[in-house]
């Protein structure tokens, strides 16, 4: 069941791989460019809220109910993913406009997305290939690795990425 579960997340995550490439490709188009930044314009701040609370509880479950404990690293990727969904909650019951925090997603995101790639890293290279890290857990034990190449800091990464990509495409002009 456990599995079944995580399965799924990895299967979402590719599903969000493929969006953000879609998007990304998008916006060297006339015609669709527009419509991108409409969208995250007006749904931007549900996305960034969705996407960070689902962050959020899958951390849980995999901690708490999946059992994996979360290494340095992890808890890392948690600081800088939490407040992301706690601000983006305060701004949808507060009515505002995703712009109004957009810069505080994106210092995050890349911040965090930053770790999340240097732990991803760790697992599928070589070992000795990075400098090695230096957590009570190791963070270089793939817990999870699904499709040949999702990892747990592959699924924080993707939604980093896309947590700034629709930040960056919402903010004020």
């Amino acid at each position: 069941m456990m599995h079944a579960f995580i399965v799924l997340m990895a299967l979402g995550i590719v599903v969000l791989d493929v969006a953000i490439i879609v998007c990304i490709v998008g916006l060297f188009s006339t015609k669709w460019n527009a419509t991108i930044r409409s969208f995250a314009q007006h749904y931007g701040l549900l996305a960034i809220f969705l996407l960070s609370a689902g962050s959020v509880a899958g951390t849980m479950f995999m901690q708490y109910a999946a059992l994996l404990t979360p290494c340095v690293l992890c808890w890392w990727q948690r600081i800088f993913m939490y407040p992301t969904a706690i601000t983006a909650l305060i701004t949808l019951i507060k009515g505002k406009r995703v712009a109004e925090i957009a810069d505080y997603v994106i210092v995050f995101s890349i911040l965090g997305g930053t770790v999340s790639l240097y732990q991803h890293l760790l697992q599928i290279l070589p070992s000795g290939s990075l400098i090695p890290c230096d957590a009570s857990n190791d963070c270089a034990i793939r817990l999870v690795f699904e499709f040949g190449f999702v990892t747990i800091p592959w699924m924080a990464l993707t939604v980093f990425v896309a947590l700034a990509l629709v930040a960056v495409l919402a903010r004020k002009e």
